[in-house]
């Protein structure tokens, strides 16, 4: 990738001295004294949507910072006159290089004598020269769709300018921005993609997959419930039969290949049609890519191949070739992209892809709290290494949110962006997908979007100094605080050897949010917002950015009670307020639902908002002990009740239960219309030990109907294990109970051993001492770590 000229400014977009009264010489620009101005803006007649919104934008901002109103005129009304060219039209004259030559995103911003040269390739390069000029230069910033900080500044100088840049990574998407505008965000902070939002022509339009869609295709050229019946032979061959719903397509299938070629040719063909109509750069990159399940095909065909490669990634990469050499000749600007997920993670060992092929790595596996540099991510790792030597061309499909419930806790993770970034641009990647939904919960989420773009443009720009920017420009006298906040939830998560990938992040597994770390954190958003208590813009910013904080402090706060009494033995003294907590977490929430959520959508969410802070208000604010563990010495015992857990699609509810020691309970209702196979939750139960990390067992067992005493709950014993980082309990077949234990894990004492206990009531006929009338359900209450001697 080309380098950028002029780094450092892109790092820290506030360090150009430009905009600074200055004595006049021959290398200042005098744009504006005491908002008047001499300059007009020159637009070429024949300019493109893009430059034409550049111009616009750009006499807008100068308005906003100067007063002075800079007219847009064509170059041949601005003759004679000092100028600020915009776009390759007007610019020409003054260029010691032909605009053409500049690719799509590169931009120059430079001064010549006393005009001003805006400039870049098509479609977005020069839309991206004034918004460089506007942030970089003149210090405008869009924090979010809705936030912005615009100087006002009516005698306005500038020093001599000559700034020039392209993005590190060609494609750049954030899946969703939520600000639907039209694209205007996404364009200001250089992103071409917004997920599945549409970016208007007039901002350059997207960098768009072609359709059918941008990821798992397969069903989608052909629907099982169309083709599967005329022909079997298309789809997997499972077990020895043909099977249409939940599988792939047979690969290797001749017949098949040339269908799919045809439809992809046709796809090609009228979405370029499309978009020539539209005003619209046309989709130069389609997918072909497995369905978003497993099930790739056994035939004998496929095997060989997925077999000679040792990966089932072989008979897809065969099969995107195929395509790849099938719209070479017409198309050669055209890219096929495809998946490496799942089961088709491992490169094959000899095929080579295509050079007019893309491959898309999917990273469901990391440590989203780590650089991908670490150790703990070297499998994810070494598969793109393994990619990038069979393909030239590479992308990258992250996550940026965790999913387990609930999401949006706190997680550091905006630090790992930068050498992330770095590290793909050093191996193929020329392109970055990025999950971060939640336009509401997800963990600081303006700054880490924020933040997100920029690296992504350059990702040579320095976090710190974004941090910053970001911070003391949103927060204002509230960002210090923030700013101490941020530096020791990422140090806390260091300290702890905290883990979490994409699926995990459930609060009781960031071992971070203790007790210490808690009451630390609230005090520095205290005076977050005591700074900014008579500013009510910068008190929603700061409360927002609280948010994360104070439903997490509301889903552990049973934990951080049981810590405060363990350590000071009443609760006098505590010093958060559960009450207090969940009151701001809702005003809050309920706010930014009515500022960042469409309208038919917000009394839905608002509901759920409610749901959640009335779930954790019902659970007890203290929960003693059992009895069976209460004499054991203090800081020996680990106590989880049903709140921790992480329940699959909430298939198992948590209710209330007066038979419940903590007065709260798991209920899987195996009458529910919702359970999954249920005549499979039998016993005997099987439950374990789970390892993330190393991705294998570390210890299971199963409840036989001889080992239950009697009628309701009894404890039993899986056994005596270590725990590690990313450890987790499981229960039944299907695994639909979790809970995170790794939180007991020391590194001071890495081998310390544990015993495993849980309390578990069986219910309903199809169990030992069934009561009449009862349904058929199995009730996990708690869980129990005890350091073992």
């Amino acid at each position: 990738m080309k380098k950028h000229i002029g780094t450092m400014v892109w790092a820290c977009v506030a360090s150009l001295p430009a905009a600074c009264c200055l004595a006049a010489d021959a290398s200042v620009l005098p744009l504006a004294e005491d908002s008047q101005t001499q300059y007009v803006i020159s637009l070429a007649a024949d300019a493109s949507a893009p430059e034409k919104t550049a111009a616009t934008e750009l006499a807008a901002y100068l308005r906003k910072i100067t007063g002075a109103e800079f007219k847009i005129v064509t170059p041949e009304k601005a003759s004679g006159r000092a100028v600020i060219a915009v776009g390759p039209g007007a610019a020409a004259p003054r260029l010691d290089q032909k605009a053409g030559v500049l690719d799509a995103e590169e931009w120059i911003v430079r001064s010549s004598g006393r005009d001003l040269l805006l400039v870049g390739g098509r479609p977005r390069g020069t839309l991206y020269a004034v918004y460089h000029f506007l942030e970089d230069v003149l210090d405008v910033h869009w924090w979010t769709p809705w936030d912005e900080t615009v100087p006002r500044q009516p005698t306005l100088r500038l020093r001599a300018l000559n700034l020039q840049g392209r993005p590190t990574f060609r494609y750049r998407d954030i899946y969703m921005l939520y600000g639907q505008d039209g694209g205007r965000f996404a364009a200001r902070n250089r992103l071409n993609r917004d997920g599945d939002s549409p970016i208007a022509a007039e901002y350059g339009g997207t960098l768009a997959y072609g359709p059918p869609y941008h990821v798992h295709t397969f069903n989608l050229y052909f629907p099982p419930q169309e083709y599967f019946v005329s022909h079997p032979e298309w789809f997997s061959l499972i077990n020895g039969r043909r099977v249409g719903e939940g599988t792939q397509l047979c690969l290797t299938n001749p017949e098949l290949r040339r269908a799919f070629l045809a439809k992809l040719r046709n796809f090609i063909t009228t979405s370029w049609d499309a978009a020539k109509a539209a005003h619209l750069p046309p989709p130069l990159v389609f997918s072909v890519s497995q369905n978003d399940w497993a099930n790739p095909c056994q035939c004998e065909s496929c095997q060989a191949i997925a077999k000679a490669e040792g990966s089932e990634a072989g008979p897809l990469v065969d099969f995107v070739n195929f395509m790849a050499d099938g719209i070479k000749d017409q198309w050669p600007e055209i890219l096929i992209d495809t998946l490496a997920y799942q089961y088709t993670q491992q490169a094959p060992k000899t095929l080579k892809c295509r050079d007019n092929v893309i491959i898309r790595l999917c990273d469901t596996q990391s440590d989203m709290l780590k650089p991908l540099a670490a150790p703990e991510n070297q499998a994810f790792r070494d598969h793109l290494l393994s990619w990038a030597g069979v393909s030239r061309n590479l992308r990258i499909w992250d996550y940026a949110v965790t999913y387990a419930s609930p999401n949006g806790m706190p997680l550091p993770t905006a630090h790992t962006y930068g050498p992330d970034y770095r590290f793909y641009a050093a191996h193929n990647v020329e392109g970055v997908f990025t999950e971060l939904e939640y336009p509401v919960i997800a963990d600081l989420r303006d700054f880490k979007v924020w933040v997100m773009m920029k690296t992504l443009e350059n990702a040579d720009a320095d976090y710190d100094c974004l941090t910053d920017t970001f911070l003391n420009g949103h927060y204002g006298a509230a960002s210090k605080p923030i700013k101490a906040y941020l530096r020791a939830l990422e140090e806390e998560a260091r300290i702890r050897q905290s883990t979490s990938t994409c699926w995990q992040g459930s609060p009781i597994r960031l071992s971070y949010l203790n007790l210490d770390f808690m009451i630390r954190a609230h005090q520095w958003f205290d005076d977050a917002e005591r700074a900014v208590t008579t500013d009510a813009q910068l008190l929603r910013r700061t409360r927002f950015a609280r948010l994360p904080l104070d439903r997490a402090t509301l889903a552990v706060y049973t934990k951080l009670m049981s810590d405060w009494l363990a350590r000071h033995g009443g609760a006098e003294n505590f010093p958060l307020d559960r009450e207090a907590v969940g009151a701001r977490a809702l005003a809050t929430w309920c706010a930014e639902i009515d500022r960042r959520v469409p309208a038919a959508q917000r009394a839905k969410e608002k509901l759920t908002a409610e749901g959640e802070i009335r779930r954790f208000a019902m659970v007890p604010t203290t929960v003693n002990l059992p009895e069976k563990f209460r004499g054991l010495p203090r800081g020996t015992v680990y106590d989880y009740t049903a709140m921790m857990t992480r329940n699959y699609a909430d298939v198992v509810k948590v209710v209330k239960d007066p038979q419940a020691e903590s007065g709260i309970t798991n209920r899987l209702d195996l009458t529910a219309a919702d359970v999954t196979n249920p005549q499979r939750y039998v016993l005997p139960m099987p439950w374990g030990l789970y390892a993330t990390v190393e991705q294998k067992g570390i210890g299971g067992a199963a409840i036989k109907a001889e080992e239950i005493p009697g009628p309701g709950y009894h404890w039993y014993r899986l056994g005596t294990f270590p725990v590690k980082p990313g450890y987790y309990v499981y229960f039944f077949w299907s695994w639909i109970i979790q809970l995170d234990v790794d939180n007991v894990f020391d590194p001071a004492k890495p081998d310390q051993k544990f015993d495993v206990w849980a309390r578990i009531k069986f219910e309903g006929p199809r169990f030992p001492h069934a009561k009449p009338g009862e349904k058929d359900a199995i009730c996990v209450e708690r869980i129990i770590l005890v350091k073992a001697k």
